[in-house]
């Protein structure tokens, strides 16, 4: 048993070699059809209920009474998990305290569960914040009057944070009753469709997608100014964030698309693939996970618009702008782990030899655990190429049992790996058939 080499972790690293991590393709939502018009996705989110909030971006995916006469209009949907709409859905016109904001001629430019439950939805140049129990708006924000919004975010006090899509506009910050705070960072850098806030709101995670990575600013408080003080995911051309509802630590956010292809930072080799939200620990500074768009269409414009997770983090849904020539919405699933707890106490972190080896195909996996905190188990082929993803999910102490069948795998060496808490450790096992 020994350390993993880091010139094979750099390897990984760099060059973007994940496999899908544990998760599979359960098909598109609500369905095949009913979403493909204009120019495809937008937004989405998930509530607390598990329901599935959706933009499209076009003026005309339904209709609206005006008085006079029946004019296509803008939407918001929200769907149940089965596929059926709220029964509040779609929402045409919001109606708040002072204002009625209709979406004729206005497109979804954006969604984002905000850190209550409630949703985040930008329409062109205003956002609202829906409840998520109603459908009801409780309160509008402005942000840049004649300019596009984007996907925004919060923090765990409640503070929204709007940005937009064009640089050189403020990150301006918003408190829980849409009374203006100040900006947080004066002139924006690239152009951009989405951002991302720690929950304590000092770290902002800047996705213009335009600069071919993530811009990381930062503040020592509230009372702060922001500063740049990082490039994280170097080689990234993102246009969509999520932070995971139960692996905290990790940010998921888009690699590229065919318009703006992954792996352009200056000078800094990356081989990022196209069309795939990555999983990144803000902690480790390491990729833990990936969620790849399943209908790879090489010549369509499908860029990684949004993605969003079911309170319980199991469920993920992704959804793509371009066109409407495919479904916007695809779902993804992991299953339930299989790892077992056998129960004993653990004083270490331990990787042990997997039993039988040589196997064939079947072997068994024990490591333990000194520490709760979250867990991946994996394995690798002799080149870096990570073959399976076995455990990815949050551990207390103890000690685990995982049955690995290799049973789809050719012969020969492998190396398997367990990480938790900062620890790293990995073992070889020999699959002979």
């Amino acid at each position: 048993m020994k350390k993993l080499s880091a010139l094979f972790m750099f390897a990984l690293l760099s060059t973007g070699v994940f496999a899908q991590g544990g998760w599979t393709f359960d098909g598109y939502f609500p369905d095949s059809t009913s979403l493909r018009v204009g120019s495809g996705g937008h937004g989405i989110a998930c509530d607390p209920y598990g329901r599935v909030w959706i933009q499209i971006y076009s003026f005309a995916v339904d209709s609206i009474f005006n008085g006079t006469a029946w004019v296509k209009t803008g939407a918001l949907y929200c769907f149940n998990p089965d596929g059926t709409q709220a029964s509040f859905s779609p929402i045409k016109v919001f109606t708040g305290p002072g204002f009625v904001d209709s979406l004729v001629g206005n497109t979804g430019r954006g969604l984002k569960q905000h850190r209550d439950g409630d949703i985040l939805a930008s329409h062109f140049d205003f956002t609202q914040k829906v409840d998520y129990k109603t459908g009801q708006s409780k309160g509008v924000i402005r942000n840049m009057p004649g300019q596009s919004a984007i996907a925004n975010a919060s923090d765990e006090n409640g503070t929204i944070f709007t940005a937009n899509v064009l640089p050189g506009f403020p990150i301006k910050m918003w408190d829980p009753q849409f009374s203006f705070l100040g900006n947080a960072v004066d002139s924006s850098v690239g152009f951009s469709r989405s951002f991302e806030v720690s929950a304590d709101g000092n770290t902002i995670y800047w996705a213009g997608y335009t600069n071919h990575a993530i811009l990381k600013y930062t503040r020592s408080d509230e009372f702060s100014p922001f500063a740049v003080t990082d490039t994280v995911l170097k080689g990234f051309d993102c246009e969509s964030f999520v932070w995971h509802p139960r692996n905290t630590n990790l940010l998921y956010a888009s690699s590229g698309s065919n318009n703006d292809l992954p792996n352009r930072y200056p000078d800094y080799a990356t081989y990022w693939t196209n069309k795939t939200w990555y999983g990144w620990d803000h902690v480790t500074n390491e990729i833990k996970d990936s969620i790849t768009w399943h209908d790879y269409f090489e010549g369509a414009d499908a860029r990684p618009r949004g993605i969003a997770f079911t309170p319980s983090g199991d469920t993920a849904y992704v959804i793509a702008f371009g066109s409407a020539s495919y479904p916007p919405v695809e779902r993804f699933v992991r299953p339930a782990s299989s790892v077992k707890d056998l129960g004993m106490t653990a004083t270490d972190y331990q990787l042990f030899q997997n039993y039988p080896n040589p196997f064939n195909p079947t072997t068994e996996i024990k490591f333990s655990l000194k520490s709760a905190g979250f867990t991946t188990l994996k394995v690798y082929d002799v080149l870096g190429k990570e073959v399976a993803t076995l455990v990815s999910e949050n551990l207390g102490q103890g000690v685990y049992s995982y049955t690995f069948d290799a049973s789809k795998l050719a012969s020969g060496t492998y190396i398997y790996e367990v990480v938790s808490d900062g620890v790293r450790l990995t073992n070889k096992m020999l699959l002979m058939k």
